[in-house]
């Protein structure tokens, strides 16, 4: 068995006042990210998740006005941003040469940083079922806010396929892109072989979804042999 995960970009329909209320909710997540970020970097680059839940799961919730799911999120994301900077970091080590003219390298830790990671953009980190659900049949989607559930549409050409029950769904990211949202869900499947077809369909598939469900899903064409 082998488990392919793709990442599905759904285009949402809002009115005004679901683009408020999402609009809100991602500013102040953003809000409450900076402000884990900034206590990690503060407190030697402390990456337990469960560790900071512990520590500010209160003062999070309270000073941001975050509902539970959204503030145990927050310190996920945080702590994965961090995560992923150690990973470039160790991929870019430091170079020099010394005075012999030999070449040296040392690994960079995220005692490189000088200043705390920083979430510029809005977003939201939404768990299945939690924060969001596909409702009526898989033509609507429901997303939770700060205040109460919003149910949106989407662009849905070839999203069906995605809700015959042998796809899993992982959490969600709520970003805007030019006034538009999206909502990016990775999507799971386990095969019991993996071959060139599947292969052919799923890059196929993930250039679709790169369009943001906004452009025709192409058949890529097979080399021809000379």
């Amino acid at each position: 068995m082998q488990n392919i995960t793709i990442t599905v970009k759904l285009r949402l329909y809002t009115n005004h006042a679901q683009d408020w209320l999402f609009r809100r909710m991602t500013q102040r997540y953003r809000a409450a990210c900076n402000f884990v970020s900034k206590y990690i970097f503060d407190h030697d680059f402390e990456l337990n998740s469960h560790h900071l839940h512990k520590e500010l799961y209160r003062q999070v919730r309270s000073d941001f006005k975050l509902k539970s799911q959204l503030t145990s999120s927050v310190f996920r994301t945080a702590t994965a941003r961090y995560q992923s900077v150690r990973t470039q970091l160790l991929q870019n080590p430091f170079r020099y040469r010394d005075e012999n003219g030999q070449y040296h390298k040392i690994d960079k830790t995220l005692e490189w940083l000088y200043k705390p990671v920083y979430f510029s953009r809005p977003q939201a980190d939404l768990v299945r079922d939690r924060d969001y659900s596909f409702v009526e049949g898989g033509k609507m989607l429901s997303v939770n806010t700060l205040d109460k559930r919003a149910r949106v549409r989407f662009a849905a050409a070839h999203f069906q396929q995605y809700l015959d029950g042998t796809w899993s769904f992982g959490t969600a990211k709520l970003v805007s892109l030019k006034g538009i949202w999206y909502l990016h869900i990775p999507v799971t499947r386990a095969f019991e072989e993996f071959d060139k077809s599947a292969s052919k369909f799923f890059v196929s598939d993930i250039s679709f979804w790169k369009c943001g469900g906004n452009c025709k899903r192409r058949e890529q064409n097979p080399r021809k042999e000379h």
